[in-house]
């Protein structure tokens, strides 16, 4: 590597590895897309959501003509809800984000509190008025003028919100409970009664601004001569205080109203019907309902938000493996997400790099299959093959060791085996979720639900243990895990487990790793460090992002990722630690980076991470 220093790498940084990892895409290969929010301006539309593949990624799904033409943009955090207002767009979720024309997106600070989860965004004369709750499950509000500039307000309602509307300076939200509070101010907030009429009964289970003012909605229940029928009541109310019924929508087969969404075009219902289809509903006046179209639910289709365009409707939710968006009544119909660039990101997630037998194996999933890559230089990768590798449903591998008798890899209900890294086979007898393996003095060991040894990856004994992850030390094994706090387990021979007693303020431990008798385990933002084989332990804070720890000839090394750039730290001891912040292509600048796993070779280190949401490869001498 010549003269290289540790964080510099060769070449000037990491380079691109979409080629090295190739997959497919697929709407339908293990990874999540949901949308949570639509708005529409015109004939600008914006939907929010996120994709899960290894971790959430946030997206804006955008189009400026109706529906016919969509664009995506991919941001860090994910926007839970969206609106509009007379000078530009604001979202709100993990942080929030501004827009002038709804088409390009700055993220924002926004002001949250640990714990505070957004339930929904409206624009009223005091500017851009959230909802959500607490970590305590408190009601709370957030306002801001322009969307950049944010103040929190903790309100004195005792309830859950889980949708806000707004017409002039007046402000509604809803609580699951189905009872409506209003404001002026997004501080104080007076309960708004919503009377009974024609039938109704029951709670507000919906809430919009539309035209006209505030549209609340009922279930309800008309008679005729021959027997009753369900159908949904709507009230209206200029102000939030005086309401009155505007509407109802009464079809044959009404079952219940499962959205109501409103724009500047007016409002849009989704209504389940008894025959299993989604019927779309709009109304440019709040009195007057027009069929739109009856949405068929086959392939998991699941309608779940609505926004009327000028022209037909926007309708958002998910489908199997993805997220669905279609706008029926507009020539459009249903949004091929795979033809929208940037929508959908092939599944492709490396969780693990480890080495043995003079080989480094890849692992995780690939096309929601569990997935392989082999290298022996860390230049040259090859794809496994075999049977261990597939099957019904989303596979991921977590973890992976080599001992005497070939490898076992692991990962969900995966368990396979194999001689040289090459071909893959499941290995029988054992069952349940795995997520952790080692090889040491008594065999192999994996652990997940339960752990489970083998002296020769053919035969396997369980014994009782719950655990995220296991490593070998010079006699035995060290497991650990937690669910609200750190636990660690000690075991001579992978078979009979004893727990020991954790440091009471370090939180969950994810991955484990040992050199000799010195553990590290990294959980979130926190490393715990054991110089006596996981007998005794103390625990630092790292304020960054985890994902990898690894043991080296000189030490430790931890990567991750801090303030959007690939990171890592190294150790002498396990005990000390010093950042060390890469520099170059794909490891720092614009965009999010980060490491994801970390592998010894010869003298360097070997870094699997992500540049935005392509795969990267960096090596760099060992820190």
């Amino acid at each position: 590597m010549g003269d290289d220093k540790p964080g510099e790498g060769q070449g000037g940084g990491a380079r691109k590895a979409d080629q090295v990892f190739a997959v497919p895409p697929a709407m339908y290969d293990g990874h999540e897309q949901a949308v949570s929010g639509v708005a529409v301006k015109g004939n600008t539309a914006v939907a929010v959501g996120s994709e899960t593949i290894d971790q959430p990624r946030g997206q804006f799904l955008v189009t400026t003509d109706g529906g016919k033409a969509w664009r995506a943009v991919n941001t860090d955090g994910v926007p839970a809800a969206v609106a509009a207002g007379p000078k530009g767009w604001v979202a709100l979720g993990e942080a929030a984000w501004t827009s002038a024309d709804g088409q390009e997106w700055t993220r924002r600070a926004g002001s949250f509190s640990p714990g505070d989860k957004v339930a929904g965004l409206a624009f009223s004369e005091l500017g851009f008025v959230g909802v959500g709750t607490s970590s305590q499950g408190r009601a709370v509000a957030w306002t801001s003028p322009d969307g950049v500039a944010w103040q929190r307000v903790e309100t004195a309602v005792d309830a859950e919100p889980v949708r806000v509307a707004a017409h002039g300076r007046n402000v509604v939200m809803q609580d699951r409970k189905g009872a409506l509070w209003r404001s002026v101010d997004a501080r104080t907030w007076t309960k708004a009664d919503v009377p009974q009429s024609d039938g109704s009964h029951g709670p507000i289970v919906a809430l919009a601004s539309g035209p006209g003012g505030l549209y609340a909605a009922r279930e309800g229940e008309r008679k005729d001569s021959k027997k009753k029928r369900k159908i949904a009541v709507f009230f209206r109310s200029a102000d939030g205080v005086g309401w009155a019924r505007a509407s109802m929508i009464d079809r044959r087969t009404y079952d219940r109203l499962g959205a109501l969404g409103g724009s500047d075009s007016g409002l849009a219902a989704l209504v389940p019907l008894t025959d299993g289809r989604v019927a779309v509903q709009r109304t440019t006046d709040g009195v007057n309902w027009q069929n739109v179209e009856r949405l068929a639910t086959d392939g998991g289709r699941a309608a779940q938000v609505a926004a009327a365009l000028p022209k037909g409707v926007l309708v958002a939710g998910t489908q199997t493996g993805g997220a669905y968006l279609t706008a029926p009544g507009s020539r459009h119909g249903d949004v091929d997400l795979l033809g929208v660039p940037g929508a959908v990101t092939p599944d492709r997630t490396i969780k693990r790099l480890v080495a043995g037998g003079g080989t480094i194996l890849a692992i995780g999933s690939a096309g929601g299959d569990a997935a392989v890559w082999s290298t022996r230089d860390g230049e040259k990768w090859t794809r496994s093959a075999g049977d261990g590798l597939g099957g019904a449903g989303a596979q991921r591998l977590t973890a992976a060791t080599y001992g005497p008798h070939g490898w076992v890899t692991v990962g969900g209900s995966t368990i396979a085996t194999s001689p040289d890294g090459a071909s893959w086979h499941p290995a029988g007898g054992v069952h349940g979720t795995l997520s952790g393996a080692a090889y040491g003095t008594s065999g192999y060991v994996v652990v997940g639900d339960n752990a489970w040894r083998s002296d020769d990856l053919s035969r396997w004994t369980r014994s009782d243990l719950k655990a995220s992850d296991v490593a070998a030390v010079s006699k035995g094994y060290v497991a650990v895990g937690g669910k609200d706090h750190a636990e660690a387990w000690l075991s001579a021979d992978g078979g009979k487990w004893t727990a020991v007693t954790m440091p009471a303020n370090l939180g969950p431990l994810s991955q484990v790793t040992a050199r000799g008798d010195a553990v590290v385990a990294i959980g979130a933002g926190v490393v715990a460090f054991s110089g006596d084989a996981g007998r005794t332990w103390r625990g630092q804070a790292i304020p960054a992002t985890l994902n990898a720890v690894v043991a080296t000839p000189r030490g430790f090394a931890l990567g991750g990722e801090t303030s959007g750039d690939a990171a890592m730290w190294a150790s002498a001891d396990g005990a000390t630690w010093r950042p060390i912040r890469p520099h170059g292509r794909a490891l720092d600048g614009d965009g999010p980076q980060r490491l994801n796993a970390l592998a010894v070779l010869g003298t360097d280190l070997v870094a699997v991470g992500q540049d935005d949401d392509v795969p990267t490869l960096w090596r760099t001498p060992q820190p």
